[in-house]
């Protein structure tokens, strides 16, 4: 059984109200309504793909635009300065059927 990723969906509906972060046609990106640290950020696609295995991922503007998120994340955040990683999320049990990526810092723990 799936899991149902409730806060890309929720955000992506208008449902939950986040804070968000940067935007562009194709990927929005907001704090995560759940913090797992100080600062986490949640990167995803406007469009649904499933997961960064998905065929859909390997779309070069959905990429840049993704990229570009992490990238404009970190630094209005300072985090191009403390340090920062990104989690993906893959096809592993109890990930969420939604591409998403995860800007997590300060620090690299």
């Amino acid at each position: 059984m799936a899991h149902r990723d409730w806060y890309c969906e929720d955000v992506l509906s208008g449902k939950l109200e986040v804070v968000r972060v940067w935007e562009d046609e194709r990927v929005l990106a907001f704090h995560h309504p759940m913090p797992a640290a100080e600062i986490h950020v949640a990167v995803i696609p406007k469009d649904h793909v499933a997961s960064i295995l998905d065929p859909k991922a390997l779309d070069g503007a959905l990429l840049s635009s993704m990229v570009l998120a992490v990238q404009e994340t970190a630094q209005a955040l300072g985090l191009d300065r403390t340090g920062f990683y990104v989690r993906t999320n893959a096809a592993a049990p109890g990930v969420t059927p939604h591409m998403h990526w995860h800007v997590v810092g300060p620090g690299i723990p």
